[in-house]
């Protein structure tokens, strides 16, 4: 089992909402359908929102060390 933290716009999350709000009758047709319906189903779950609004303006800086050419 994995355990995922994902990060996704409020855009994104209400378009899945909105798929599930349409299509209650959701039937995966194989195994690959129920994979995807599992997934999103848990992406909008309230059990898995740990916040509401997240501020996503940081800023990374990562210093890369070249390395020495020898020869």
């Amino acid at each position: 089992m994995k355990k995922i933290e994902l990060l996704i716009g409020d855009y994104e999350y209400s378009k899945i909402q909105e798929i599930f709000e349409k299509e209650q009758d959701f039937k995966p047709i194989g195994e690959t359908d129920n994979v995807i319906i599992k997934a999103l189903s848990a992406i909008i779950s309230p059990n898995n929102l740990i916040e509401e609004d997240v501020d996503t303006y940081s800023t990374v800086i990562k210093k890369v060390t070249e390395p020495e050419i020898k020869g």
